[in-house]
C-alpha cells in the first residue's frame, strides 16, 4: 500500500532522521529499538505517547 504522503514529503522527513541518526547516534538506535519491539502497539499509539497526548489508559479508553 503506497504511502498517502508526497515523495517530497517522504524525502525530507528522510532527511531530517538522518541528521538526527548523525548528531545523535545513540538515542536514534535506542530509539530505533523501542519503535522495533513494540511495533504491535501501533505507530500512531507511540506518536501519542511520545508527544503527550494521550495516556495509555487514555489510548485504552479507561
Amino acid at each position: 500500500m503506497p504511502a498517502l504522503a508526497s515523495l517530497d514529503d517522504l524525502k525530507e522527513v528522510l532527511a531530517r532522521l538522518e541528521e538526527l541518526k548523525a548528531s545523535h547516534s545513540e538515542a536514534y538506535e535506542a530509539f530505533s529499538g523501542i519503535l522495533r519491539k513494540h511495533r504491535k502497539v501501533g505507530y500512531k499509539n507511540i506518536c501519542k505517547l511520545l508527544l503527550g497526548e494521550a495516556t495509555p489508559e487514555k489510548l485504552k479508553g479507561e
